[in-house]
């Protein structure tokens, strides 16, 4: 009993001295010269948190209280800088010695870019010029919903656009009101579409009306130019309205301006689209209203798009092409019109400039500020 009694002691005397070894190995480490190294850590955790949750909590962009994306690095740069500290801690490239000093310095640093980073928030909205880039090869594409004011008119029509190709396909649809039931029978198809058609070699920039229930009447001109501007206007004129030119016709195409085709058609029966579907920027709808997936969308851009009631001369085209921003949206005539050149407030409620309809941006898309 003796010889377990004494065992006993000596274990509680041995277990006892390596506690206190390990306590004072410890409190050399961390408390060499009365410098608590675990102090200064936990100070340089609470700081990378507390740069970390801000980081997190704010918004960058171009509205009120946002941060512009560029003052981002600030912040997590200092984070970073602060975690290089810890390391160099642990690893002695920092001595015990250094702690405190070196602590206070990286801190001192991260605080002025912290400070940097909260003095960059926005205080007002910031209107940025831009490109709009709908690539509707890879899914992307503007739904401008549905409205009959888009499809449906008593007489003739003028739809006008700048656009610019990225690259040319062999079926690209750029706007469009058009659906087809497809192989269904009865075959209907209703609404029009601007697009381009290069297959079996050619090259055909134009405008589809429906005419009647099924029939097509599809003016062309050639067409070859990618990365480059170009402006539009469709205009559609079946009772042969007065144009300006002395010569009005059933169909009038103008590129930059400049009349390049003009001719008349037998059949003038256009047949709107009455589905209710969404005007489709980019690619276009099934008859269901579903986007296509046919591979038929265009990658390029859009700007100063507008719809209008009335059959459109020379003279208006040109001033329209020529001085866009004087068009306002209170134009007795005009349906609906999008700049898009400008960074959106919000990418899925863009106003038209009547102010009674809204867009949104979908899939692949892009804002290339100028």
């Amino acid at each position: 009993m003796k010889n377990l009694l004494s065992i006993g002691t000596s274990f509680l005397l041995l277990n006892g001295l390596f506690v206190l070894f390990s306590f004072n190995s410890c409190s050399k480490e961390n408390d060499e010269n009365g410098i608590k190294v675990y102090e200064y850590r936990e100070q340089i955790g609470k700081k990378i948190k507390e740069l970390s949750d801000l980081l997190s909590a704010s918004q960058f962009g171009f509205r009120k209280d946002m941060y512009p994306v560029e003052s981002r690095p600030l912040v997590e740069d200092a984070v970073d800088d602060l975690k290089k500290l810890l390391e160099e801690i642990k690893t002695g490239a920092v001595t015990i010695n250094q702690v405190p000093s070196e602590t206070d310095n990286r801190i001192a640093q991260a605080n002025s870019k912290m400070t940097q980073f909260l003095d960059s928030r926005r205080i007002a909205d910031m209107i940025v010029a831009a490109e709009l880039h709908v690539n509707g090869k890879e899914g992307g594409y503007i739904d401008f919903g549905n409205s009959p004011a888009f499809s449906d008119f008593d007489s003739g029509f003028t739809v006008d656009m700048w656009f610019k190709f990225e690259e040319i396909g062999n079926f690209d649809f750029l706007l469009s009101t058009f659906i087809d039931t497809g192989r269904d029978d009865p075959r209907l198809r209703q609404g029009w579409a601007v697009n381009y058609y290069g297959e079996g070699g050619a090259s055909n920039l134009r405008m589809t009306y429906t005419l009647g229930t099924l029939d097509l009447y599809e003016p062309w001109v050639r067409f070859t130019e990618a990365k480059k501007w170009v402006h539009i206007a469709y205009v559609w004129n079946p009772l042969k309205e007065n144009d300006g030119s002395g010569n009005p016709r059933t169909f009038k195409m103008y590129l930059d301006g400049e009349l390049v085709k003009e001719e008349d058609w037998h059949q003038i029966d256009y047949n709107p689209n009455v589905q209710n579907t969404s005007m489709i920027g980019f690619n276009h709808t099934n008859f269901d209203g579903s986007i296509s997936s046919e591979g038929k969308g265009t990658n390029g851009y859009m700007k100063n798009m507008h719809i209008w009631n009335s059959v459109k001369s020379q003279r208006d085209i040109h001033a329209i092409m020529e001085t866009p921003e004087t068009v306002v949206g209170t134009e007795t005539d005009l349906v609906c019109g999008w700049n898009f050149t400008q960074i959106a407030d919000d990418n899925n409620n863009i106003p038209d400039i009547t102010g009674k309809y809204t867009a949104k941006l979908v899939g692949n898309f892009q804002w290339k500020p100028l």
